[in-house]
């Protein structure tokens, strides 16, 4: 698929007939291919050779393709040098590309920005929670929790749904009233017994450095499914 859309833009190219959703499409198949060179060549050929300004869909597929393949810094720059204002899409596909990869402190950037945008959003506050996680501090990760609850923000619950024999079974985080709960319950302990068996290593101890308070809090806040962890 990428391969036509590439010789189909050659082929406009050389009618001289290029648009802003031309390249819009280029630069999406650059993205599914991670072709980083490729999309970097199309983009600045925007404005070199084809006199067309960059728009907002085309600076998030190019901060999508650099932050995906890891170049994180080359995206931050390119949406700090946007002709406009960034938008949340474009912050939060690089706080995504941050927890990817690991990088913490430009994750939390990426996530004050797109805060400062959706001040109501849960979703950067959990991402860089579950960041604070995956490193274990966990004193961050009560911060976080708290600055949420100062700002009023609610985590919505995870939400699943399947559909069997013409009846819709809904699924909530931490759900108590589920007809068949009892179950549920009894398949999830069995397989946290069998992801044991083959090495799964539980970090509950990890908050062991806190007060009783802050323990609790933490077991709260993972609990809440603001992240999911079988424990």
């Amino acid at each position: 698929m990428e391969n036509y859309r590439f010789a189909l833009y050659s082929e406009i190219e050389f009618s001289r007939a290029l648009h802003h959703v031309t390249m819009i499409g280029v630069l999406c198949a650059c993205n599914h291919a991670s072709l980083v060179e490729e999309g970097r060549l199309y983009f600045s050929s925007m404005t070199k050779n084809h006199n067309l300004i960059p728009k907002k869909d085309h600076y998030y597929r190019m901060v999508d393709l650099l932050a995906r393949v890891g170049c994180l810094n080359e995206a931050r720059n390119l949406i700090e040098t946007m002709l406009m204002n960034p938008d949340a899409v474009v912050w939060g596909s690089l706080l995504a590309a941050c927890k990817v990869h690991g990088e913490i402190e430009m994750g939390k950037h990426a996530a004050e920005k797109l805060l400062e945008i959706e001040p109501r959003n849960s979703g950067p506050y959990v991402l860089l929670s579950n960041m604070y996680v995956e490193v274990g501090r966990w004193g961050d990760v009560v911060r976080v929790r708290k600055v949420m609850r100062k700002q009023g923000v609610i985590k919505q619950p995870g939400c699943s749904w399947i559909e069997v024999q013409k009846k819709v079974n809904v699924f909530l985080a931490k759900d108590k009233r589920h007809p068949h709960k009892n179950q549920i319950y009894s398949v999830l302990k069995m397989l946290t017994k069998q992801m044991k068996l083959v090495g799964y290593i539980s970090n509950a101890n990890d908050f062991e450095v806190y007060d009783e308070q802050s323990k609790s809090e933490l077991r709260s806040w993972i609990m809440d499914g603001c992240y999911y962890r079988v424990i």
